[in-house]
Formats: structure tokens, sequence, C-alpha cells
């Protein structure tokens, strides 16, 4: 979602809605020793990488309902790197990856575009878009799909269990910090691939 649709947040709002150190502590920690557990010992360095970008990018879009650039060309980067230590440097992997990133990152923007046009809004940040040509490097297509499935349905569960605990109706106008789902469902989606799942 892009914060143009909201109004600025106050300095309270953005502190409180910082996830706290421990709790990004915890699921640093977590991340690695799952990926300790079942990976090799080279995935699971990717895997801790992969999950610190994941923890930065959803700390951020949670509070101020962006992804930092940075943080996508920083996926993006070990993506590539991890790929090109995988499989071998090859002009098809390197092709493979450029068609996946391209595909997803049009994807998302061509679900962008279609909701602007239709609800004269936009659905979907430009670091959502980004987020999904980032994370397609990691992913196999099946992957990539299941990843896009977990973070919607979890924005949907998100928006019922606000509704729920707020007691207020939903809205069409919602907003949902779409990559602070997306970039978990990455690395979660990146493990169950890399440990063969």
């Amino acid at each position: 979602m892009e914060a143009s649709q909201l109004s600025p947040p106050t300095e309270d709002q953005l502190d409180s809605a910082l996830p706290s150190w421990t709790i990004l502590a915890v699921a640093f920690a977590g991340a690695c020793g799952i990926g300790w557990l079942v990976l090799s010992d080279i995935d699971a360095v990717f895997s801790a990488l992969l999950a610190a970008t994941a923890l930065w990018i959803a700390a951020v879009d949670l509070s101020r309902f962006e992804i930092p650039d940075t943080a996508n060309i920083t996926t993006l980067v070990l993506g590539v790197v991890w790929s090109l230590l995988s499989m071998g440097v090859a002009f098809e992997v390197i092709g493979e990856m450029a068609v996946r990133s391209l595909l997803a990152a049009g994807l998302l923007f061509a679900v962008r575009e279609v909701y602007r046009r239709v609800r004269h809004a936009h659905g979907l940040g430009l670091g959502d878009v980004k987020l999904a040509g980032a994370g397609a490097v990691w992913l196999s297509w099946p992957h990539f799909v299941l990843a896009l499935l977990v973070a919607a349905l979890a924005g949907v569960l998100l928006v019922l269990i606000s509704a729920v605990r707020s007691g207020e109706r939903i809205q069409a106008g919602t907003a949902i910090p779409f990559g602070a789902l997306l970039a978990p469902a990455i690395w979660a989606c990146w493990v169950a691939q890399a440990a063969g799942i």
C-alpha cells in the first residue's frame, strides 16, 4: 500500500508501530535456528541473510507503509549471489532469474494498475512490486506463487483479526502492509524450497 492513501502517522504511532528489538531478535534467532536445522551450511547462511532482510522490510513496512529500495536491492543481490553459487554461473541461470524477476514484478505491477483504474486508488505500492521481482530471484515459480498466496491469506487474516479486535466493519480501503507479509513469506517458501519441500 502507498502511504499517500493514509493520513501521515504521528511520531507516537511510528514508535508504537515498530516491532520491538526483542521481537525482531527472537524472530531472527528462530529463522536462523530453522535454517541451521534443515539446510546445508551455505544455504543456512543465506537463510539468515534473507531472514534479516525480510525482518528489516517487515519492520519498516509495518511502521511506514513503505519498503526501502536498499532492502529490495539487498534481497535481489543476495538472491542472485545464492543462485549463482548454488546453480553455477551460466547464461541459462542468469536468464531464468531475469525472466522470473521481470515477470513477477510485471504481474504485481499489472495488479496495481488494474486496481488503480478500477478503484481510483493505489492498492499496492511500488515497493511491493519491486519486492516481488527481488523475491522471484530466490524462488521457483511454484514457490513464488505459494509465497504470494501465503502473504495474501495472511493479509486477509490480519484484516479479519483487526476487525474483530476493534469491533469495526471492514472497509474496502483498509491499508495492509503487504511487504511486511510478503517478505517473510518469501523467506519461508525459499527455506521450504531449499530443504526440498
